[in-house]
């Protein structure tokens, strides 16, 4: 760091008013590798529900698609 980098860090820590340091402590990509390799999780059953309950409105009443996709 340079002078100017120095000097910028402490006037934030003085106008912070001794906030906690934000710096990480460790590494944190060893406990998200694990996470990504996880197969994804299921769909809840409530999902699939709407996702029929919409597909069956839109089919009882096809008037409305254009004004869905005009929503979207």
């Amino acid at each position: 760091m340079n002078e100017i980098d120095r000097a910028i860090e402490e006037l934030l820590k003085r106008a912070a008013g001794g906030a906690v340091d934000c710096r990480l402590k460790r590494d944190l990509w060893p406990e998200m590798r694990p996470r990504l390799d996880r197969p994804p999780l299921r769909v809840p059953w409530w999902d699939l529900a709407l996702a029929a309950a919409l597909l069956l409105f839109l089919l009882l009443s096809p008037e409305t698609v254009p004004g869905l996709l005009y929503q979207l």
